[in-house]
């Protein structure tokens, strides 16, 4: 049974500086339960509905951590979800502080500020296999609730890092900044270089000026239709399409 230390500690979770006070945070549904035992993040505690025997019994083959057992109408009063009929889990925050460039080509995030979008590109850069992703300090919080469902399990296989990007980019000087705007090259006949910091910006401003100033390329993904752009998750997916066709020919 949980305790009410317990059930106030998940509640906690909901906001911002609770997670960043207990330095932990939540992991709601079915496909991101089974995604994150298969990863080495460290599980405090599952909470799931009562009647989720198969998960359980699946979830406690591959993880130590105790699994409490409550009302689905419980459950869904300590999910941060409008209803949860399968479970969460609380779990400890991952810091890469030793964070290294360790590929080719990063996708660097820029002011992006809507959880779903933050967790679509987490998804998309995991889907195309970039596993680490550098974002602006002004950027949403990755173990927001929303972003980490809208990833569906992704997050674990991702690295990430938040930085002051021109300091970062003084200090990775030797590789190549590419701009996504709105006046770039084509996209589909681009020629990457060798190496290479793919950077998307905000959702309503794209990428700020200071860093604007100092790209060494821009790219554009051309519009055949009126609309007037795309969003910031589906310019990544393209990009990254592109990317690794580059790559594989």
């Amino acid at each position: 049974m949980l305790s009410n230390k317990q059930i106030k500690l998940i509640n906690s979770l909901h906001s911002k500086k609770g997670r960043k006070e207990n330095d932990l945070f939540l992991v709601e549904g079915e496909k991101s339960l089974l995604e994150l035992v298969k990863s080495d993040f460290s599980v405090e505690f599952f909470v799931l509905a009562e009647n989720q025997t198969d998960l359980l019994n699946e979830l406690s083959l591959k993880s130590p951590a105790y699994i409490y057992t409550v009302s689905e109408e419980q459950l869904t009063k300590l999910s941060t979800l409008v209803t949860n009929q399968v479970g969460l889990a609380v779990v400890k925050q991952k810091q890469f502080n030793q964070f290294k460039i360790n590929s080719p080509y990063t996708i660097v995030l820029d002011g992006i500020r809507d959880p779903g979008n933050l967790g679509t590109i987490i998804r998309i850069c995991d889907w195309y296999g970039f596993k680490q992703l550098v974002l602006s300090e002004d950027c949403t919080e990755f173990y927001n609730p929303k972003v980490i469902i809208s990833t569906m399990g992704s997050f674990s296989r991702i690295e990430f890092t938040y930085v002051d990007l021109p300091t970062f980019f003084n200090n990775n000087s030797d590789i190549k900044k590419i701009g996504a705007v709105l006046n770039g090259e084509n996209i589909h006949t681009y020629t990457f270089p060798e190496k290479a910091f793919i950077i998307l910006g905000n959702e309503s401003n794209g990428i700020r000026e200071e860093i604007i100033d100092t790209l060494d390329e821009k790219i554009t993904i051309p519009a055949f239709g009126e609309a007037e752009s795309l969003n910031v998750s589906i310019s990544t997916a393209i990009i990254a399409d592109n990317l690794r066709r580059f790559i594989l020919s």
